[in-house]
């Protein structure tokens, strides 16, 4: 996570996943963040990854068309604000 709340780039090996990894490592760029007095995140999501950040209370904004070696792929745009009151 950058210092402007940026998420990037979060992958967990198929193996691995619902393990908590992805949770753990979120949970923990967000408290980060939060110390530094940040408290609005944004990701660019997969299709895949949608599910996973809506349940950790982002909500899309738009969607996003990247091209990549001339291969288009979708995303979407998520944000969270979070409450500087929360401890």
């Amino acid at each position: 996570m950058d210092s402007n709340g940026y998420l990037d780039r979060l992958y967990v090996h198929h193996k691995y996943q619902r393990r908590g990894i992805a949770t753990a490592i979120v949970e923990a760029l967000e408290k980060q963040a939060m110390a530094k007095g940040i408290f609005f995140f944004t990701t660019d999501a997969s299709t895949t990854a949608n599910p996973f950040f809506e349940h950790h209370g982002y909500y899309p904004v738009r969607k996003n068309v990247v091209v990549r070696n001339g291969i288009e792929l979708m995303n979407v745009t998520m944000e969270k604000r979070v409450s500087k009151l929360r401890g």
